[in-house]
């Protein structure tokens, strides 16, 4: 009989309450033969007896199972030698934190496959699941926050009644007050100075696509990037507007030479360079950061673009910059709210960096927020963060590292139905024999990080990064 375990979540957070599998899932792995040991966990959001129900055992020992899944890391002391390990390792760029337990994994002999790098059968990514859930969680924190920020500078508003996302028991419950705010937005409850709310979506992946779900419970109207100026300027605050920006609306080549080239970006970055700052940034109430960045590529808000729109002086009738592309000075300031008489000197209030990616797109990120303090008030002109802090001078920041663990219901069952399918073919890996290639189908076997003592071929470039980098 194949024998697999689900490990309890005890690396990090305490927030972490998600499962691989949820107990119906368990249960069609059980009704197929597959033996499954749950390790009791109060914290889960799956109670252990609706496992045990179904058949699972509970059982903190693990030592039978061959195959051995969670989702986050795994504390160095609870590594079983030559077992299948499966969960988010977060290992393939190096990352320093977690170079000592690739080291033990190593050691022990231990055959790694990482949710990062695995597609299940129809080639769909296992870690879309949660990207697409830090997105749910992440439109509803900055929200909640949006709500906070504006009653510390003096306005009541819609957003006040929705709160925090593990506050709500489902999905449905935090989307049906969100909907309530809304229906508070359409009856004329967004104060005039504060004009109509705009929202700035930077990609349209996973992430960007769960948290434009959960603005869509707004009446919100999403219009092309060429007309996001005009409705900030002239819109109907009796709703809410968005704008969705890919690469090629918010890039391009510094020689001036006109188009976007997908192949040109990817190879040279370098030549390229963003105008959200000029053509974007001061027209939006909230920008939600939904895309990765990588050094060579540059910033879409670079700290000085941010003190130069946002400081002090923007308020004193200029935004810093030399008025050229007919969005600066004092005929523009005119254009927008009056914010004389509230402690609102900018238009934008708040920022979702749901890439928790510190120094990144959005330079101005600092280190991750927590579930437990998710807000930051960041002074652009003294560049300090003041946490939890919501009245005073700022833009709020939201940045948690670990958004999907808010909804851990939802995410556990989406992602187990992507897993269940693979289990049966994961249950047969054998961590005491060698890799022999091809023995697991492509989306399996490009998930193999390391086995009998080895990085496996794909992934031996960490060997290099870790010298490079020193870790």
């Amino acid at each position: 009989m194949k024998v697999i375990a689900i490990r309890r979540e005890n690396y990090g957070t305490l927030w972490e309450r998600r499962a691989p599998l949820n107990p119906t899932q368990v249960k069609g792995l059980v009704d197929v033969g597959i033996q499954v040991i749950v390790q009791p966990s109060a914290r889960r959001a799956y109670p252990d007896k609706e496992y045990k129900k179904v058949g699972a055992i509970l059982e903190d020992d693990m030592s039978e199972a061959s195959l051995i899944i969670g989702i986050k890391q795994v504390p160095i002391q609870d590594l079983i030698p030559y077992k299948t390990y499966s969960f988010f390792a977060h290992v393939i760029k190096a990352q320093p934190d977690n170079m000592d337990m690739l080291d033990a994994i190593l050691k022990r002999n231990i055959r790694l496959m990482d949710w990062e790098t695995m597609c299940n059968y129809q080639g769909t990514r296992m870690d879309s699941v949660f990207g697409r859930f830090a997105g749910l969680s992440g439109m509803l924190d900055i929200l909640h926050g949006m709500g906070l920020r504006l009653l510390g500078l003096g306005f009541n508003s819609p957003f006040m009644h929705i709160a925090a996302p593990h506050s709500y028991p489902t999905l449905a419950s935090a989307c049906a007050a969100v909907k309530s705010a809304g229906e508070e937005i359409t009856s004329g409850l967004i104060h005039e100075q504060l004009g109509p709310i705009t929202f700035v979506f930077l990609g349209d992946g996973a992430v960007s696509k769960g948290a434009q779900y959960v603005l869509s419970h707004l009446p919100v109207e999403f219009v092309e990037p060429s007309k996001f100026k005009a409705v900030a300027q002239n819109g109907d605050r009796r709703k809410v507007y968005a704008t969705v920006l890919r690469r090629q609306h918010h890039m391009v080549r510094k020689s001036g030479e006109p188009g976007f080239s997908r192949e040109e970006y990817g190879t040279h970055p370098d030549r390229y360079r963003s105008i959200f700052a000029e053509e974007f940034a001061p027209w939006t109430s909230c920008i939600v950061n939904a895309v990765l960045w990588t050094y060579d590529q540059p910033r879409t808000l670079s700290l000085a673009d941010t003190k130069r729109l946002f400081g002090s002086h923007y308020h004193n009738g200029t935004n810093g910059t030399n008025g050229t592309n007919g969005t600066d000075g004092p005929a523009s300031k005119r254009q927008r709210p009056d914010y004389s008489s509230t402690g609102l000197k900018h238009r934008l209030i708040a920022i979702s960096d749901i890439t928790a990616d510190p120094g990144g797109s959005i330079e101005l990120s600092a280190d991750s927020t927590s579930i437990e303090k998710p807000f930051d008030l960041y002074n652009v002109d003294t560049g300090k963060f003041s946490p939890m802090t919501f009245n005073g001078d700022g833009i709020l920041v939201c940045s948690v590292a670990n958004m999907p663990s808010q909804l851990p219901t939802e995410a556990t069952d989406l992602f187990g139905e992507l897993l269940a399918p693979l289990i049966p073919e994961m249950a047969t890996s054998d961590a005491t024999t060698p890799l022999v290639e091809g023995q697991f189908k492509p989306g399996l076997q490009k998930s193999i990080i390391a086995s009998n003592g080895k990085l496996t071929p794909d992934f031996e470039y960490i060997h290099k990064l870790r010298a490079d980098n020193g870790v």
